[in-house]
């Protein structure tokens, strides 16, 4: 579908400092090696100018390095701050499901359901009892959500994925194929004999507005209470959160980051690939774990940590010298040794 530029400027008048050139019609976002004469482009640099393009989004300071070009400019302060938010709008595949009938025959939707305006059911899909869907809420081929659930506005369940009864997701929440929301946690109790025996979980997972939950992930319902994730948290794929875990604004957990039963993150947390952290820790806000880092006890300080057990960025490089130096003494020796016994 064709869109003027116009309209982009219209719709992000917040976004766009400057424009250039006269408007044209875009109908596809493209990368720059790749434009067409109806692609939107976003250019981070001067020198990744595409041969031909409908509308470039870049900064101030690149557009004066591209006076000339024939297509419309719009100059925005933060390139890949403007690529997220005008690609959700215009060339996003999450929001544009029309591949199947607003409702498909067969789905299952139980009667006491209460589905909001604009819903859309998947193929195969189960709407349980007693949920209540949003306006816009598409819940895609395969998903199950369990009785009990509600889902705000605008959010997407992809294929496969198992919403568990009794949880809450706010609006505009993502869950990528696969992913499991309030699933039994991992509790076991032993007798006398070894022989463990299943505690069930009985709580629930409250999940805020704006979260991204990736493919293949798994967050543990609580035993008794609720595992929390609040606003803008974003979760990449085959991320692992046990029970009653509290997850705070606008935190990044990377793929395979594990993070133990009752364990409280602060606000804006970022967590690299494979990181782990115990159960029943405390981790502040503005921490950012790095290296595969191994959080053992609390976290009382923002800033960068890495190995295990974690310690300060600094710190961590200060030891990894050190077992260098030490590796290298180790070998001086050994060759004195064999000097030594030569003799």
């Amino acid at each position: 579908m064709k869109t003027s530029s116009k309209e982009l400027v219209d719709a992000f008048a917040r976004l766009i400092l400057t424009t250039k050139g006269e408007h044209r019609y875009f109908d596809h976002v493209a990368s720059p090696d790749s434009a067409k004469a109806s692609s939107l482009v976003f250019l981070q640099k001067a020198t990744d100018l595409p041969m031909q393009a409908a509308v470039i989004v870049t900064t101030p300071q690149v557009a004066q390095e591209i006076e000339g070009a024939s297509c419309f400019v719009a100059c925005v302060q933060e390139v890949r701050l403007a690529q997220a938010l005008i690609k959700q709008r215009f060339d996003d595949y999450l929001s544009a499901d029309s591949e199947w009938d607003e409702r498909h025959p067969t789905a299952v939707i139980h009667a006491s359901a209460r589905l909001g305006e604009n819903c859309r059911i998947g193929p195969g899909a189960v709407v349980g009892a007693n949920c209540v869907l949003g306006n816009n809420v598409t819940v895609r081929a395969g998903a199950v959500v369990e009785h009990n659930v509600s889902i705000g506005d605008d959010s997407i369940i992809s294929p496969l994925a198992n919403i568990g009864y009794g949880s809450s997701l706010g609006k505009r929440v993502i869950v990528q194929a696969g992913a499991v929301i309030a699933s039994e946690g991992f509790g076991f109790a032993p007798d006398s004999d070894k022989h463990y025996h299943r505690i069930p979980h009985t709580g629930s997972v409250v999940i805020g507005d704006d979260v991204f939950i990736g493919a293949n992930s798994c967050i543990d319902r609580g035993t008794y209470g609720v595992t929390t994730l609040e606003r803008g948290v974003k979760i990449d794929n085959q991320v692992h959160l046990a029970h009653n875990v509290e997850i705070g604004e606008d935190t990044l957990l990377a793929a395979q980051t594990v993070i133990a039963g009752s364990t409280k993150l602060g606000k804006r947390v970022i967590a690299s690939g494979q990181a782990g952290i115990l159960d029943h820790i405390n981790v502040t806000d503005d921490v950012i774990l790095v290296q595969r880092c191994g959080v053992t006890q609390d976290i009382e300080r923002s800033g960068m940590w890495a190995g295990t057990p974690a310690k300060p960025f600094k710190e961590y490089v200060r030891d990894l010298t050190v077992c260098k130096r030490v590796a290298k003494l180790e070998q001086q020796i050994k060759d004195l040794k064999k000097l030594i016994d030569e003799r």
